[in-house]
């Protein structure tokens, strides 16, 4: 799969750390797309799990918008994946998230991650798609 560098959120992220939410690097600007970017074709949030995750706690994923093109703690959390356990982000595990038809409302979209305990290890990667596929 061809990734768009402007789509691309991460790129071998480290979310390493002790119950602690980070941000993404990037974040993505609407201000060129006409109407709702939820609706029509559907797109996807897709990350890849580049090192698997280990240590104890869980991960969340969240899909965030803001006004300006800082992802920080005042985006507001538009959708999230649900509380996910460190055994199931193993090395090359692909989560897609649709993107939600009527809820981006701001210029910019990123995302948050979020752990529950300490993390020893787990990179991702994480960019919008027109699919959710596997084959990555």
């Amino acid at each position: 799969m061809y990734v768009d560098k402007q789509l691309r959120l991460e790129d071998s992220l480290d979310l390493t750390g002790t119950a602690t939410t980070k941000y993404s690097t990037n974040a993505i600007n609407l201000s060129g797309v006409v109407g709702d970017p939820g609706s029509g074709t559907p797109l996807y949030m897709v990350i890849c799990v580049e090192v698997a995750f280990a240590g104890a706690g869980t991960v969340k994923f969240n899909i965030v918008d803001e006004a300006d093109s800082t992802i920080d703690s005042g985006s507001v959390v538009i959708v999230s994946t649900t509380t996910l356990p460190l055994t199931s982000l193993t090395l090359g595990k692909v989560i897609a998230i649709p993107l939600p038809a009527g809820l981006i409302t701001q210029q910019y979209i990123g995302m948050s991650y979020t752990n529950s305990g300490t993390l020893t290890a787990g990179t991702i990667s994480a960019f919008v798609a027109l699919s959710p596929g596997t084959n990555l």
